[in-house]
């Protein structure tokens, strides 16, 4: 993240425009920056008590999830029953942040919200009632036309490189999540692009750029080159090696380690124990089956 000034100035910007308070995450759902009175009183107040504080969470990531779902502009109402909208911030194809804003009562809300507040638990429920008469009543097509303006605000802060998140950054963090989940047989092109946000088509450009090959066989040489560590360390069998790097079929594991090493895991394993340590004991190392 760079360019903090611009990132205030933006947020000053859209609140002075349409009195609505924005706030800029990053990728990873943190905020970055907002404007300094982000939260309402009535919002604060509901935020005082841990369970609805946790529910408020839930809902802003539910938001920024819908976003990567569907790479366009949110709006949905908070658990208090509050109009609130999350917008993604894209590069290249990659979400690099989301600009949240909220704390909006469209007019035939606050009954519904006034319900809300009687039959859950809060410790101060007239004061909550009070604040929530502070809160103006904002027309439908405010709020979209709102949602609207702050996409136009996205667009800004991609063309102005204020947020960025590098190709290589995003090799490294794939990377780091094929190791971290090899031995989910369920890793694969498709949970790779749903955890990133990003299509088939950049996950391979990136792949291709990154480790010289397409993501699939990229996936399928770490699982390889794993399971030949575990069979050099002589502690599992083939089918507990085959669990540990997420392959299924023991057969079908045996079969690429010999066409990647020209050996069954039987005989890689007993080229490994020849070249061992004489004084390690024998019994040490089990064979592969």
């Amino acid at each position: 993240m760079k360019n903090i000034d611009i990132i205030r100035s933006i947020c000053d910007d859209i609140y002075s425009i349409t009195g609505i308070k924005a706030v800029l995450y990053d990728a990873d759902m943190n905020c970055i920056f907002g404007h300094p009175y982000s939260m309402c009183n009535f919002c604060r107040t509901v935020r005082e008590d841990k369970e609805n504080h946790e529910k408020c969470i839930r809902c802003d990531r539910a938001g920024f999830e819908k976003c990567r779902e569907t790479g366009e502009s949110v709006i949905y109402k908070c658990h208090m029953g509050l109009i609130e909208s999350a917008t993604p911030i894209i590069d290249n194809d990659v979400i690099v942040g989301f600009i949240l804003f909220g704390q909006l009562l469209s007019e035939d809300s606050r009954d519904g919200i006034r319900e809300i507040i009687t039959n859950g638990k809060f410790s101060n429920k007239e004061k909550l009632f009070a604040q929530l008469e502070d809160i103006p009543s904002t027309e439908e097509r405010v709020i979209s036309a709102s949602a609207r303006l702050i996409s136009m605000c996205a667009s800004y802060v991609r063309l102005r490189n204020v947020l960025s998140r590098g190709q290589e950054n995003i090799s490294l963090s794939i990377g780091k999540y094929i190791s971290e989940n090899l031995s989910d047989p369920s890793l694969s092109v498709s949970s790779i692009c749903r955890s990133f946000s990003i299509s088939r088509g950049t996950l391979y450009n990136i792949s291709t750029q990154a480790y010289g090959m397409g993501i699939s066989r990229y996936i399928r040489k770490t699982r390889v080159k794993k399971a030949i560590a575990l069979i050099e360390s002589g502690e599992d069998t083939i089918y507990k090696i085959a669990e540990k790097v997420g392959i299924c079929d023991p057969n079908y594991l045996t079969k690429l380690i010999k066409e990647e090493t020209g050996l069954t895991p039987k005989k890689l394993q007993k080229k490994y124990r020849s070249g061992a340590n004489d004084s390690q004991p024998k019994n040490s190392q089990k064979l592969l089956n």
